[in-house]
This record gives C-alpha cells, sequence and structure tokens, in this order.
C-alpha cells in the first residue's frame, strides 16, 4: 500500500487537503471519486522522481502512428479480452494481424515490456507518440479496476468520436481552401497570360484607358517581366507566414483571427470544445486526477487561447476552486455549458455531465458544419466571380471607351 497526498473538493464544494492509503494512484482515485469527491490533484512522494523519469525517457521514444490504427487496436484488445483471451496473446494476435509500420512495431515493444514483466500502462508509455497521455492514464486506472476490456472499449469510442469530429472539421475547410487557390491561380493566370495580350490592342492609346485597366495593365506587366521577384517575394510572404506560426505571439494573432471569422470560427471554437469536454468527461469517470486531466485537456486544445484557458484553469484548481469558476470567467466558453458543469459539481455527476455536453456539442457540431459548408460555398463563388467579373470588365471597358472615341 501506497500513501498518497492528495487536493480534492467535496460535494458541497469544500476544499479538501489529506491523505489516502491505496494500492496505485487510480485505485486511489476511483476511492475518493466513490466518496463523492472530485480529485485535483494526486501525489505519491515516493514516486514523484520516478515518474518525472518515466515521463522524460517517454517523451524521447515512440514513433509516429495513425489515430485509426489506435482505434483499431484499442477495439481488438477490449473484443479480445472480453471474451476471456490473455493479455499476451491478444497482443499476439494484433501484432500478427497488424501491417508492418509503425503500430507494429509501437505494439511489438508492448509486447516485449510485458512479457518481462512491466505493467500494461507502463509499456504503452514508453511509446508516447503511438500512445498519448490520455490512453497510458485512462489504462493506468482500469488496471487497478480490473475494468481492462470495458476501458479499452471507451477508449476506442473516444478515438473514433476524436477522429469524426477532427475529420468533419477539416473536411468542411477543405473545399474553402480549394475553392480559394482556384480562385488566385486563375487570378494570376488572367494576369500573366491573357492580359498581355490585350496590350497589343492597348498600345499607344494608354491615355485614353480607364483607370482600372492602366492598373491591371501595369500589374500585369510587373507580373510578366518580372517574375523572378515575385517569386522571391512568395517564397519570402510563405516563409515569414510558417515562422509567424511557430512564434509565440503568431500563433496567438492566428489562432484568434480564426475564432473571430463570421461562419468558420463558430464550428472551430465548438470542435475544440466538444473534444476537450468529451475528453475530460472520459477522463474523470476512469478516476483521473483533476490536474492530470486538464494536463491531457490542453494537449489537445492546439489552440494558443484555449491553452491559456486550460493553464488558468489548472492554477484555480491548485488554489481549490471549482472547474466552473476559471470556466465562467473566460468568453471562450458560452454560459449554458459552464451553468452545466457547474450543477454537476454540485450533484458530484461532473464526469457524467460532461460526457453528456460532449454528445450533445457533437450533434450540434455536425449540424453547424453542414450550414457552414452551404453558406460558406455561395459566399466563395461569389467572392471569386466577382473578382474574375472585375477582371474581364476593365479588360473590355477600353473597347466601348476607345470606339466612342473613334465615332
Amino acid at each position: 500500500m501506497t500513501t498518497y497526498e492528495y487536493t480534492a473538493r467535496s460535494g458541497a464544494g469544500a476544499a479538501l487537503k489529506k491523505c489516502i492509503a491505496a494500492g496505485s494512484d487510480a485505485e486511489a482515485a476511483r476511492l475518493l471519486r466513490a466518496e463523492g469527491k472530485f480529485v485535483i490533484e494526486l501525489v505519491a512522494r515516493a514516486d514523484e522522481d520516478a515518474a518525472a523519469s518515466g515521463g522524460a525517457r517517454a517523451r524521447r521514444r515512440g514513433g509516429r502512428v495513425r489515430s485509426a490504427d489506435i482505434e483499431l487496436f484499442a477495439s481488438q484488445m477490449a473484443i479480445m479480452l472480453e471474451t476471456g483471451v490473455g493479455i499476451g496473446d491478444a497482443l499476439d494476435t494484433v501484432i500478427d494481424d497488424c501491417a508492418p509500420g509503425g503500430a507494429r512495431q509501437a505494439i511489438e515493444d508492448v509486447r516485449r515490456r510485458v512479457e518481462g514483466g512491466s505493467m500494461l500502462s507502463e509499456a504503452f508509455a514508453h511509446n508516447p507518440r503511438a500512445f498519448d497521455p490520455l490512453f497510458v492514464n485512462l489504462i493506468k486506472a482500469s488496471e487497478a479496476s480490473g475494468q481492462l476490456p470495458l476501458m479499452f472499449g471507451r477508449i476506442s469510442d473516444h478515438l473514433r468520436s476524436s477522429r469524426d469530429i477532427r475529420r468533419r472539421t477539416v473536411g468542411a475547410m477543405i473545399y474553402p481552401g480549394i475553392l480559394l487557390c482556384l480562385s488566385i491561380l486563375v487570378v494570376v493566370f488572367m494576369l500573366a497570360f491573357l492580359l498581355p495580350k490585350f496590350t497589343v490592342l492597348y498600345k499607344g492609346k494608354e491615355a485614353l484607358l480607364p483607370k482600372p485597366t492602366k492598373i491591371l495593365m501595369a500589374l500585369s506587366d510587373s507580373m510578366v517581366h518580372h517574375a523572378a521577384l515575385w517569386a522571391i517575394g512568395a517564397a519570402l510572404l510563405s516563409s515569414a507566414l510558417f515562422l509567424s506560426f511557430k512564434s509565440e505571439r503568431g500563433r496567438r494573432f492566428w489562432h484568434g483571427l480564426v475564432l473571430k471569422l463570421p461562419i468558420l470560427g463558430a464550428m472551430y471554437r465548438k470542435s475544440i470544445l466538444t473534444r476537450s469536454l468529451k475528453t475530460m468527461g472520459t477522463l474523470i469517470e476512469s478516476g483521473v486526477s483533476g490536474l492530470e486531466m486538464i494536463s491531457i485537456t490542453r494537449g489537445i486544445a492546439r489552440n494558443h487561447h484555449f491553452e491559456k484557458l486550460w493553464d488558468a484553469v489548472a492554477e484555480q484548481l491548485h488554489r481549490g476552486r471549482q472547474l466552473s469558476v476559471p470556466l465562467a470567467a473566460s468568453p471562450l466558453v458560452p454560459r449554458s455549458i459552464t451553468q452545466m458543469i457547474q450543477a454537476g459539481e454540485k450533484s458530484g455527476q461532473l464526469g457524467k455531465v460532461l460526457e453528456k455536453l460532449g454528445g450533445f456539442l457533437l450533434d450540434d457540431l455536425r449540424q453547424t458544419i453542414e450550414r457552414a459548408t452551404r453558406l460558406v460555398e455561395p459566399v466563395l463563388i461569389m467572392i471569386m466571380g466577382s473578382i474574375i467579373g472585375a477582371i474581364a470588365i476593365s479588360l473590355l471597358l477600353p473597347i466601348f471607351t476607345l470606339s466612342r472615341v473613334v465615332r
């Protein structure tokens, strides 16, 4: 038995800081949850150094693996363990069916470590790029409770849901991106190849040309005779944008800009909230401590402003405040969601409330994506048509002007 020092909140909202004896941190979290307490932090002092060194080793190991491969692996393990197959035999079966690549190498490494006497969660932790902290913590929590088959099934469902959210969000942004690129290519083609043919017609009559036509001809002439400078400028602009995405200030600006977009911004924010709430609900129901839950949730946000929000939440939890307090103070989270979270805290059913909220937001996100797709398509087509139409009118306008002069 190990003595754990924990910080938690009671069902009434009172802050508690005491100790509990348990066989593992997962068991300790489960015991506290059974008493109606929301675990904020759970520390076994004797294990802190080992955990830190293990985490450092984990970050240096592992290969890149597709999330679909891990989802399939979790689903297969859930089915086999539920039917009574041992862990070693289940891993062997998955390895035999797995195609060569990063997923197979990671699972083979897990198999070797389990054979060497390591706990399953420890074996997964040595391959962090294949099995993320959420995966490892859920398996760790299930080892103490003996619910390993159930947990693999929950992981599979969570990964499937997350992949569905990501697929729908990316899919909704691909079409507008294609239309935008097509618009740029059409404009470049017209300026670099089509407009020079009209230059011959207007040669010697530049003084009679309308101002829009003069501007287009000057721009076209620059693109034709200084193509190398335009190419260098485009490369420099692309490099500057790439570097700005990597910098702290750049991430803050671009991520904030995306959140403020008229149609896509709402969809993007709902996507992050859906992933975050579903992850938090799954972790709490599995007995993971509050600070670990927030750390994992921060890692999946992938947005500067949401990362700062989860940092503020972690700080407030460490001070003994409830989860709903910092969320209510943030404009990123709708008030209706914070009210439901607050109700879940008061009733001691926060995990279930978060899971239900995640499911509700997922349905809402699907409808938002459908609406956004229907709205963005005609808007971009109108913008594309307006640009091309303006160029065409600027080319044809001098013909009517010159014809009047000739008369």
